[in-house]
């Protein structure tokens, strides 16, 4: 059989001699990763009209399709289940012939957002990757694949195919050069799981969220400027137009097979908290269409503390919070306790990259004895004085770790926010309670944490997972 399928396979590629007219996307490579398990759409383009027949070794199927007027043609294509067996796919078109090799079915994640995203080992002057050098020592492993999507911004969306970027297997060279989050992400899945992971990078430094927002989407939900191209593009900062983003570095993808998204972005957006309300779920809403998968697992970072000048962080982290609230398939790393003072890239990427693995594997993958969600207010009462708060996803109680508890404020009906004392409520009250005072507090009304720009966070559940910033008033 193996013999009769190399034979068909060589004479569908018998010749390579013409016009190179057949293309695939750069996604579409030797050493790539595909969605196991699923409807697969592959394409490319050949000359208008052509007939394009495409063979996967796993099925050893010929799937057949035509390139439509412009030359664009696609096809569907099951994939198999994960394995690290590598398969062919073989692409003719006429006398032409594209085959590619090591192709591994698994699962494939997309990695979204701005710079905390996109920031890789080398890190920055000033702000280094911690344990960089330890995490690349354990760097070999094959089964990994990385696709960077290469910087780039466009104006108009477009139907190209092209997009710069190649796969690579995960080595210490290759991970060097990506995304620290992601592939700390990835790592996690692959050891666990065993199966091959796809991570494809498609990141920028300094992007607001509406940058990965397609025209039509942003039309309607209102409020931005989409005449673009009359503005003058900054170099550097071009990622916070409307739009510019999704045109060139996310349209050229799609509609790719994944399995879900990681996302690390809001510090751009972080003088807009109430736009962030609604135009972070516009984001996810978009991009479980462009992904064909309505309820595509979406994970993400809330933004780390940092000493922002002009806002309040807290009140951004808060949009956040209630995203993971309210919309389905959604979940919430918390950073709250790995930022920095006066570094807006905190030098503690793995810790995120792990925490946002737990979501992955608890909701996805049924491996339940991880926890993923850490505390989070649920009501407030008042005795002998003091405000007794209780917390959901605490159930076997909190804990300081610790650490000192800190950024705790209470206030009374004046509204004046005063530093607090606070202790882990006895166990007769409920273990997943605290207990807030201030002896310049009589009557409390209201009690803050870490509503502010920067907080160490000190607030856990006994997995260790930390508590949002949060505040019981609406003031």
């Amino acid at each position: 059989m193996k013999r009769l399928f190399m034979t068909a396979l060589f004479g569908l590629c018998a010749s390579l001699a013409g016009a190179q007219s057949l293309e695939l996307p750069p996604h579409f490579a030797s050493g790539m990763v595909l969605q196991q398990q699923a409807d697969v759409e592959l394409w490319g383009r050949a000359a208008p009209g052509a007939e394009v027949r495409i063979v996967a070794s796993w099925d050893k199927a010929t799937h057949k399709t035509v390139a439509d007027d412009s030359g664009r043609w696609s096809v569907v294509v099951r994939t198999p289940e994960a394995s690290y067996a590598p398969r062919t796919l073989t692409f003719a078109c006429g006398r032409e012939c594209i085959v590619l090799n090591d192709v591994l079915a698994g699962d494939v994640w997309l990695l979204g957002g701005q710079s905390n995203m996109q920031m890789n080992f080398h890190g920055n002057a000033d702000q280094p990757v911690e344990n960089a050098q330890r995490i690349l020592l354990r760097c070999h492993r094959p089964g990994i694949r990385l696709f960077r999507v290469k910087n780039g911004y466009a104006y108009r969306e477009s139907d190209t195919i092209r997009i710069e970027g190649k796969w690579t297997p995960a080595d210490p060279a290759n991970v060097k050069e990506f995304s620290v989050v992601g592939y700390i992400f990835g790592e996690k899945l692959h050891d666990l799981l065993d199966i091959p992971i796809g991570l494809v990078q498609s990141a920028h430094g300094g992007s607001t969220a509406e940058a990965w927002i397609d025209r039509t989407a942003l039309e309607q939900f209102g409020g931005f400027d989409l005449d673009i191209e009359a503005g003058k593009v900054d170099p550097v900062w071009y990622g916070v137009l409307p739009t510019i983003l999704y045109n060139k570095m996310l349209k050229p993808l799609l509609p790719l097979s994944i399995k879900g998204v990681i996302w690390y972005q809001g510090e751009a957006n972080v003088g807009r908290p109430e736009q962030y309300k609604t135009l972070f779920p516009l984001l996810i809403e978009s991009w479980r269409r462009y992904f064909r998968n309505s309820d595509m697992p979406f994970y993400y970072v809330q933004i780390a503390p940092y000493e922002h000048q002009g806002v309040n962080s807290a009140e951004l982290r808060e949009a956040q919070l209630e995203v993971m609230q309210n919309i389905p398939h959604t979940g919430m790393a918390v950073a709250l306790d790995a930022g920095e003072r006066n570094v807006i890239h905190p030098p503690r990427k793995e810790v995120i990259g792990e925490r946002l693995a737990y979501w992955a594997l608890n909701r996805d993958y049924g491996y339940t004895a991880f926890g993923c969600r850490g505390p989070e207010f649920r009501s407030m009462e008042v005795r002998d004085g003091r405000a007794v708060l209780k917390f959901d996803f605490a159930p076997n109680g909190l804990s300081f770790f610790g650490k000192r508890p800190s950024g705790f404020e209470i206030a009374g009906k004046d509204r004046i926010f005063h530093p607090a004392e606070v202790r882990i409520a006895p166990a007769f009250w409920g273990n997943e309670g605290l207990e807030v005072w201030s002896d310049k507090v009589a009557e409390p009304v209201a009690v803050r944490y870490g509503y502010t720009n920067y907080v160490d966070g000190s607030l856990y559940n006994t997995e260790g997972l930390p508590a949002s910033s949060f505040r019981t008033d609406n003031w």
